[in-house]
């Protein structure tokens, strides 16, 4: 049997993530494990829809089984972003491959931009310091030294998101010794952040930003997830950083730089820029009052949900401890029952029991509760503290209704 593995936000599940997993599918995939961001996403943000179900949405769009990539590496930079994502696909024992989508579709040349980063950072180390000192961005810095070094064809794959994440990935692969074998699928359609759409499919910020608005989504979605918004919406349960205004700007005006020191990403001095920042009276004129060229939007939002959930720099220098189940459909629980002999951590749907595994278990799922706690704060109708612990999964159908279903309770995870 052949699984394919694939790292993901779904925020939300859209055409494009149907177009990719179909052609997962035409590549010879019998089973495909996703390994999904909880309920905060790597652009430094409440995801729109909570994690289950996005999980839910993922299997009735043909995915087997959902693992959640824990909020240490969901609220990160794209190579600790990358690391975590393969090493919880590396560590199930039985997932073959892992696809990605990218602009570039050429994975001779994103191999070969990965190692020219790779000798960048380690063989110029010292130079990528010096030009990060003078203010430029790592991505500017980065795509610079590989155009004089190499080719400008390999640095010009550096300039694009997707290719940029792909390449996280192949280093990711090599620095952990991984035997997944990499395929990139090239993304057609609308691009990443794109603000137009194309046809009938549109990026996720399209897509977000015009349904915030008040647009109809429905063609540049599967009708369940048009479903699932709609009635999110209606309910009072979109995920916003809106509604973590608030608890934000405390946060920031109750804790001292050296308290922050600690805060994963903050460097540089970072921590007395925050500190100075403090008078700000909105989430905006707080973003406004740091950012710089250096430091990019989504780097500081994703520092201030940080700080907000008490994430440190130690949290995301360490692989992830369990491999939490989300969702799965008989596939997926076939997959994990042929992982048994050969996991290297455990994997479980049940939170509480995976904290009991190792210290370091616990640390994450001690973080995972209490983000998943303050997510139910990012909605306009507050939802119930202390529910990570206590939720339990079933299988999910496939209905001719084209909405999942859900069966007994099964603890064969």
């Amino acid at each position: 049997m052949k699984i394919s593995g694939i790292i993901c936000e779904y925020n939300p599940l859209h055409n494009g993530h149907l177009y990719h997993l179909s052609q997962v599918r035409e590549g010879g995939a019998d089973g495909i494990v996703a390994v999904m961001s909880g309920n905060f996403v790597q652009r430094g943000d409440a995801a729109i829809l909570d994690k289950f179900t996005r999980a839910r949405l993922a299997i009735q769009a043909g995915v087997d089984l959902v693992l959640e990539l824990p909020v240490p590496y969901a609220l990160a930079p794209a190579e600790n972003f990358a690391m975590g994502g393969v090493a919880l696909l590396t560590a199930l024992g039985n997932v073959d491959e892992i696809s990605f989508g990218s602009e570039s579709g050429d994975i001779q040349l994103l191999a070969q931009a990965a190692e020219a980063c790779n000798i960048c950072k380690t063989e110029y180390a010292d130079v990528m310091d010096d030009f990060l000192r003078s203010g430029y961005s790592y991505p500017e810095v980065l795509s610079q030294m590989v155009s004089q070094l190499y080719d400008e064809e390999t640095a010009a794959v550096l300039r694009q998101p997707n290719n940029t994440l792909a390449i996280a990935y192949l280093n990711a692969m090599e620095e952990l010794g991984s035997p997944l074998h990499p395929v990139t699928i090239r993304r057609r359609g609308a691009g990443h952040n794109s603000q137009q759409p194309t046809e009938n499919t549109a990026s996720a910020t399209y897509i977000r930003q015009f349904f915030a608005e008040g647009g109809d989504c429905r063609r540049m979605m599967p009708s369940y997830s048009w479903h699932a918004l709609r009635e999110a919406d209606a309910e009072g349960h979109i995920g916003s950083m809106e509604y973590l205004e608030r608890l934000i700007l405390y946060k920031l005006r109750t804790t001292d730089p050296d308290e922050m020191h600690n805060i994963a990403e903050i460097g540089q001095g970072l921590e007395y820029r925050l500190y100075k920042a403090k008078r700000a009276a909105s989430l905006s004129e707080l973003l406004r009052t740091i950012q710089t060229k250096r430091y990019p939007m989504a780097r500081l939002r994703r520092i201030l949900l940080h700080l907000l959930l008490d994430i440190r720099t130690e949290d995301m220098q360490k692989l992830p401890p369990y491999g939490r189940v989300l969702a799965f459909n008989d596939m997926g629980r076939q997959i994990l029952r042929e992982s048994k002999s050969m996991r290297t951590i455990p994997f479980s749907h049940s939170l509480a029991e995976l904290a009991e595994t190792s210290a370091d278990a616990g640390r994450c799922a001690a973080l995972e509760s209490q983000s998943t706690d303050i997510y139910q704060l990012s909605r306009k109708k507050i939802g119930q503290g202390e529910s990570d612990f206590r939720r339990h999964i079933t299988p999910v159908r496939r209905r001719a209704t084209g909405r999942p279903s859900r069966r007994r309770r099964d603890n064969t995870s």
